[in-house]
């Protein structure tokens, strides 16, 4: 076991140098085109972009990288008004929620430690949002010019700063998670309830989550309303004659940066990474060999020293992300990606024994005043086992998803294929996917908790927690590759580059999409699991050793099963009604019709548009949330704490089926799109390119396809029940 000074140190060295590893990138590169010199130094970048013979016959030398600048110049300012948007609201709902609800809904004693720890994941959370912003777009100036000099560097430029984001992201929620669990042990040293500290560190992740909420959900429903009309519009072609001379500077501006802002994977990976260096302080709060230790630091950090090590290890091998040689882009992506997360998983199975010294080998589990509930030993081996078990789950389900919905495979390619025969059986079959499909990662999660929670527990789950995410930040660098290199083809597209950018790019960005979805069912699982603990932790403050199945129950699992898919119907009302006012209002009729004026589209645009459909999405993010409190409330208010914790694991449960579904509904639709689009043959019957169009447009706005479903609500739920435990603590 370690001293908590040596934890202090290891812990404080290593997330200082995450951190300092992605500033020394981040404040090395010009990330952002604000500056009057940015400008012009980007539009002598791009001129060099241009094939000279092309050029010189349509003299376009000076014209093409200056409109391209433009564009992104708009698209950052775009991106930063967002930005201000979601921040005052996240403000105004975060005093909202400390005030009304926290103050009345926290234990005695326990409000002015949960106060801080909710204010500093919500600072934490603003901070990571905007480098996340910073990052996107500045990663996406400069792919054509990475793509300009080789696949290699392409590589490099994208996957490095998606991984080196994740470090960042990592290293500043780890760090202050120190802070807060020392400042939280501090405030509780004279409670009798071991639980009021575990509250007042819950504060942290909900913090994180409701400040989160906006950049996720808000930037999430407008991106996708903004994207279909996009589509729709551009796509299908159904408005223009030639498509590259009538589109208007506007409709441009909003195809690029709805892309950009529909695209929040690493808000979901935040989250996750959140909840897990939270969840040790929560869990292990019920040992008394834990919690009454005076080493309690020390065992506390233990577990997170081995998700330390791991980020070290994936460090190493993203030095490696372009080792292996292959003049074909689409092979040498692909099997780069591939080598990264293999060599990855290898490590994390050498990382994981490391808790055998990282934990106690032997120590009591339970509540020593409540021994009825639960009480056991917990062995660290039986830890190490179930870590093991997370990191093979991990990896069974990546390649599971990756087949089912990878246009490189023959399930998706059916798919595309199968619009030859009629309109909508492509959409028929992704469903019959879905739905099918789903049951394989539901029953292979469900075997890990169960064999998890009886080898160890609670604790046991928390160990599956820690190997199913291990390979987290390789992940999160692999999902901004298909993301951004995607963005990158369209911007070089639509810039008219060199057919070389425009070919590599293409190559790159075929073989990387495929590879999105691994993030996704990383993040989808491990929310799974965090809300399980979740759960667990609150049925053993509520002192209930079983959920009696009465009336009161039944209600809460009904209300639960309803409030999934209220979430989900709102979040698809909004998506449709914003794509609706961008196709047909008079509000926005800045996107059909075709604007010669830069500056006046650049004003107007930037500062108003984008902004009042985002603020359109925040609204309908907040009755979510307020319908998510008022539930939980009313539930554990009227019928007590076993109807509560009923609501919760219903709600847990359906959402758990829905993300499983969607994923592979949503990835199989966009990439059976994607097979007809960049394929050549698939290319010369536009109906087939016409009825993939629409599935996936389905996909993205009904199952959210670049994302996944629901997981800010579903957590916000689980984390209001174990606030409110103690008030809901009352059966009829």
């Amino acid at each position: 076991m370690f001293t908590d000074l040596s934890v202090y140190l290891v812990v404080s060295i290593f997330c200082v140098l995450a951190i300092a590893l992605f500033l020394l990138g981040f404040l090395g590169t010009n990330f952002s085109i604000k500056q009057e010199e940015d400008y012009q130094n980007l539009i002598l970048d791009y001129g060099n972009l241009y094939d000279e013979q092309e050029i010189d016959e349509q003299n376009w030398k000076q014209e093409l990288p200056a409109y391209i600048a433009t564009y992104l110049q708009t698209i950052e300012i775009s991106y930063k008004e967002l930005y201000l948007n979601q921040l005052i609201i996240t403000i105004i709902t975060s005093a909202g929620f400390l005030l009304i609800i926290a103050s009345w809904l926290t234990p005695s004693g326990t409000f002015w430690g949960f106060f801080i720890s909710f204010l500093w994941g919500t600072i934490i959370t603003c901070i990571i949002a905007y480098l996340i912003i910073a990052v996107k777009i500045g990663t996406l100036l400069k792919i054509p010019i990475k793509a300009s000099i080789g696949k290699e560097d392409v590589l490099k430029w994208i996957y490095g700063n998606g991984f080196f984001s994740a470090l960042f992201i990592g290293g500043v929620i780890t760090l202050n998670s120190l802070f807060i669990v020392l400042i939280m042990k501090a405030m509780s040293v004279h409670s009798t309830k071991p639980e009021n500290y575990a509250i007042m560190v819950s504060g942290f992740p909900l913090g994180m989550l409701i400040s989160g909420i906006y950049f996720r959900e808000g930037m999430s429903v407008t991106g996708r309303g903004i994207q279909a009309a996009c589509d729709l519009m551009i796509k299908k072609e159904q408005y223009f004659g030639d498509i590259g001379n009538n589109l208007s500077y506007t409709t441009k501006i909003a195809a690029g940066m709805s892309s950009l802002i529909a695209e929040v994977n690493f808000f979901d990976s935040m989250l996750v990474i959140s909840l897990f260096v939270s969840m040790p302080s929560i869990i292990l709060v019920n040992s008394v060999d834990y919690h009454y230790s005076d080493n309690f630091i020390g065992k506390i950090f233990g577990i997170q020293l081995v998700f330390i090590l791991s980020w070290v290890g994936q460090l190493l091998i993203s030095f490696l992300s372009h080792i292996l040689k292959n003049d074909d882009a689409v092979a040498f992506t692909a099997n780069n990606v591939r080598c990264q997360i293999l060599m990855s998983i290898f490590l994390s199975l050498c990382f994981v024994v490391f808790s055998l010294l990282s934990l106690p080998k032997e120590f009591e589990f339970g509540d020593k005043d409540h021994a009825q509930i639960y009480r056991e030993k917990v062995l660290s081996r039986d830890f190490m086992g179930c870590g093991f078990i997370g990191i093979v789950v991990s990896a069974i389900l990546i390649i599971y998803y990756e087949y089912l919905t990878s246009h490189g495979y023959s399930v998706a390619q059916k798919v595309a294929l199968v619009s030859y025969k009629a309109p909508t059986l492509n959409i028929i079959q992704a469903y019959s996917i879905g739905h099918i499909g789903q049951i394989v990662p539901s029953l292979l999660i469900a075997l890990s908790l169960f064999i998890s929670y009886k080898l160890a527990s609670l604790v046991g789950i928390l160990g599956l927690f820690l190997g199913y995410i291990l390979n987290i930040y390789i992940l999160m660098g692999i999902a901004m590759l298909g993301v951004l290199s995607g963005d990158g083809l369209k911007l070089s597209f639509l810039a008219q580059f060199a057919n070389n950018i425009k070919d590599r790019l293409h190559s790159i960005t075929w073989a990387a999409k495929n590879y999105i979805v691994w993030l996704k069912i990383t993040n989808a699982g491990a929310l799974i699991i965090a809300a399980i603990l979740i759960i667990g932790t609150a049925i053993f403050f509520s002192k209930t050793f079983i959920l009696l199945l009465n009336g009161y129950n039944l209600f809460g699992f009904l209300i639960g099963f309803g409030l999934a898919y209220y979430n989900k119907g709102l979040t698809i009302f909004i998506v449709k009604t914003i794509c609706e006012e961008a196709l047909y209002d008079e509000k926005s009729f800045q996107l059909r019709k075709n604007k010669p004026d830069e500056e006046v589209a650049l004003e107007n645009f930037s500062y108003t548009y984008f902004p009042l459909k985002n603020r359109q999405g925040n609204y309908y993010v907040l009755v979510n949330l307020l319908s998510c409190t008022l539930a939980v409330l009313f539930t554990g208010i009227i019928f007590g704490h076993g109807a509560s914790i009923s609501l919760a694991i219903s709600n847990l449960f359906i959402n758990a089926i829905m993300m499983f579904q969607s994923i592979l509904t949503g990835t199989v639709l966009k990439n059976a799109f994607i097979y007809n689009s960049y394929d050549q043959q698939q290319q010369e019957t536009s109906q087939v390119l016409s009825v993939n169009l629409y599935g996936d447009i389905q996909g993205q706005t009904i199952e959210e396809s670049q994302n996944i479903q629901n997981p800010y609500y579903m957590i916000y739920t689980m984390l209001i029940t174990l606030v409110g435990i103690e008030l809901f603590k009352h059966d009829y």
